[in-house]
């Protein structure tokens, strides 16, 4: 049974197509689903230089994004909760939420990729698989296609 599905939502089709599935289990399961993102770190224009109103508008960029999802699946009949978490390496900052939150299930999207590209940028939601206390169910973007 599932209380509380946790979505990392990134804004790539893979992170949307899973959020697909976790809607599906938590109308399900009557459980919770928490979408997060995690912050992005602005880039400077020049090195030691942050503008903080640009890190206050990638933060409401983010909260935007997570809410116009929020409100799509709350029409759907989900109770949804949404957090910006702080920035830095996606996986260790979602399996703190994880930890933080006692979840249930973590629904991830991959992006499919092997190789050399996959060590170079490496695997959130394998690193999210091999870490989580709790199970990690991830969504292929074809494998979502096909149940639509």
């Amino acid at each position: 049974m599932f209380f509380k599905i946790l979505v990392p939502l990134d804004g790539s089709r893979h992170s949307e197509a899973a959020l697909q599935s976790a809607s599906f289990m938590a109308r399900a399961f009557n459980a919770e689903l928490k979408l997060v993102t995690v912050e992005e770190i602005a880039t400077p224009i020049y090195p030691g230089e942050v503008d903080p109103e640009m890190l206050v508008d990638l933060r409401r960029d983010a909260q935007a994004y997570l809410d116009s999802r929020a409100h799509q699946l709350r029409q759907e009949g989900c109770c949804v909760t949404t957090q910006v978490l702080t920035a830095g390496p996606p996986a260790d900052r979602i399996l703190e939420e994880v930890q933080h939150e006692k979840t249930d299930l973590i629904v991830v999207g991959s992006h499919g990729r092997t190789g050399l590209p996959r060590l170079l940028l490496g695997s959130v939601s394998e690193k999210l698989a091999r870490h989580s206390p709790c199970p990690v169910m991830i969504t292929r973007l074809q494998e979502v296609a096909a149940e639509v």
